[in-house]
């Protein structure tokens, strides 16, 4: 990355992590009062309880940079108060380095005035000389001025991303009528690998693997994914597969344990029936299986929408992923 941005303001310091965590966190919660998700709302009052720890800060003033976390950034001081903020978290994934620029804030009384284009310029003034395989940024579907701003300082569209959730619930007595009598649930088996990691790199794509919980060796089967993950500590799995009446593959689900307030599912299916998979994997779940805590779809948007609403899953969300610096 070679472009330069003009940044005049001299409102615009770098994140303190000594003074700046409770005036950011009381910033975001006011800034994202309507769409602060049970993580996001989590994240404040994180940062409310870290701002009282001395110990903490001294430790995140030393971990910047290096570890996946918003410890450094930007923020928007107008003679002491802090009315704009922007977040940078790295990611280091195999021998890729990204940065994901979030939390971009700005007060209500002061929107509208570029603050919120001064701070991402900036961030990128900060980030360009930095050999880096690319900036990420997640912007809400519904907010289309935020898009058009990302887009005009050099931002692309990547991908779009619905986040799916559905409270837990008991297992329940299906009507027999959703039971499809031309698929087949049942445990995942080892032989099925193959199929299951090509549609998941389709639906999970590496460009975003990065970002998501979401590792290979967590889901392989036999012998060796079973050593893989008692030595990488790996999460609790369970998967099933759904098969045709030939005994074709058509689909994988997987389960997986988390330490958040809901646990993962990941859907991996054949393109030519997504919508006909799901509908089969939720009525055989709900009425085998007890899911004590809710579960949580990372799913492309605009796909398997009527099966999952009908398995009583909520749209959270729809992020578009945006990116600067695509590489070849």
């Amino acid at each position: 990355m070679t472009t330069t941005y003009s940044v005049p303001s001299e409102h615009i310091r770098p994140f303190d992590v000594w003074h700046d965590l409770l005036p950011v966190a009381n910033l975001i919660e006011t800034s994202f009062a309507d769409k602060l998700s049970r993580e996001g709302k989590a994240l404040v009052r994180n940062m409310r309880s870290s701002a009282k720890d001395k110990r903490f800060k001294r430790w995140a003033v030393r971990a910047a940079g290096r570890v996946s976390m918003p410890l450094s950034g930007f923020v928007w001081d107008n003679d002491g108060d802090v009315i704009g903020n922007l977040s940078f978290i790295p990611f280091r994934s195999l021998l890729h380095h990204y940065y994901l620029i979030a939390n971009v804030a700005v007060h209500a009384d002061y929107q509208r005035q570029g603050i919120g284009s001064a701070l991402v310029k900036r961030a990128l003034q900060d980030l360009d000389s930095r050999n880096l395989d690319g900036i990420w940024l997640q912007v809400d579907a519904s907010n289309q001025a935020a898009i058009d701003l990302y887009a005009k300082i050099g931002f692309q569209k990547h991908a779009r991303r619905t986040t799916w959730v559905r409270k837990a619930q008991r297992s329940k007595e299906i009507a027999p009528e959703n039971f499809s009598e031309e698929i087949t649930v049942k445990l995942r088996s080892t032989r099925h690998w193959e199929s299951q990691r090509k549609w998941l790199k389709r639906t999970y794509p590496p460009s975003l693997r990065w970002y998501l919980p979401l590792r290979a060796w967590d889901l392989r089967g036999g012998v060796l994914g079973m050593l893989t993950r008692f030595f990488f500590e790996s999460p609790r799995v369970k998967q099933w597969s759904a098969t045709d009446a030939d005994g074709e593959l058509m689909g994988v689900l997987s389960w997986q344990s988390t330490t958040t307030f809901e646990d993962k599912l990941w859907l991996a299916a054949s393109p030519k029936c997504e919508e006909t998979v799901a509908n089969a994997f939720f009525p055989f779940l709900d009425h085998t299986e007890r899911f004590k805590r809710s579960l949580r779809l990372d799913y492309p948007a605009g796909k398997a929408v009527s099966s999952l609403e009908k398995a009583g899953f909520t749209r959270v969300r729809t992020l578009i992923w945006m990116k600067l610096g695509m590489k070849a």
